[in-house]
C-alpha cells in the first residue's frame, strides 16, 4: 500500500510540473502592445498553433479592434494560451497554413520579428476579408507544413 501511494504522489507531482512548464512557455509568446480598450468589431472562437503551444476546439479567441488584432485564451484556458496583440501596421503578412491533420489556420507574421503565430479556425476567409479591408497584406493560398517547426524556418 505505501509503494501505490508514493508512485500517485509522484504522479502527480510530474503532472503538476508538467502544467507549470507548459503554461512558463506559453507565457513566452506573449505580446502585448499596449493598446487602449477599443470596441470590438469582430470575435472568432478556435484554437491556436505557435512554438509551444496547440489547442484544438474553442480555447482561443481572435478579437478585431480599430488599432489590431488580440488573440488570447477563453476563461478556462487563459493560462496556456498567450494573449497576443499586434497593431495592423505591425503586421507584415497574414497567410493561410495547415498541418496534415488540422484545420486551417491563419499565420500571422510581424514586420521584423521571426516569431509568427497562427489561429485554427473554419473562419479562415472571413478573417482575411477582415484583416485585407485594414490593409494588411494577405495569402490566401494554403501553405500545407508537416509540423510546427516550419513556421519558424
Amino acid at each position: 500500500m505505501p509503494l501505490e501511494i508514493i508512485l500517485l504522489l509522484v504522479l502527480v507531482f510530474m503532472c503538476v510540473v508538467g502544467i507549470i512548464l507548459w503554461a512558463r512557455l506559453a507565457a513566452t509568446e506573449a505580446r502585448a502592445v499596449g493598446a487602449p480598450a477599443g470596441e470590438l468589431e469582430a470575435l472568432f472562437r478556435g484554437g491556436v498553433m505557435s512554438r509551444y503551444v496547440i489547442t484544438s476546439g474553442s480555447l482561443a479567441r481572435l478579437e478585431f479592434f480599430d488599432w489590431g488584432v488580440r488573440l488570447c485564451g477563453m476563461p478556462i484556458s487563459r493560462w496556456i494560451v498567450p494573449t497576443w496583440e499586434a497593431r495592423y501596421d505591425e503586421l507584415a503578412i497574414a497567410e493561410l497554413v495547415a498541418l496534415p491533420a488540422s484545420r486551417i489556420a491563419v499565420c500571422f507574421r510581424l514586420r521584423g520579428e521571426a516569431n509568427p503565430i497562427a489561429f485554427l479556425s473554419e473562419h479562415s476567409p472571413a478573417i482575411l476579408r477582415l484583416l485585407d479591408k485594414h490593409d494588411v497584406p494577405v495569402n490566401r493560398s494554403v501553405t500545407r507544413i508537416r509540423r510546427v517547426r516550419e513556421l519558424y524556418q
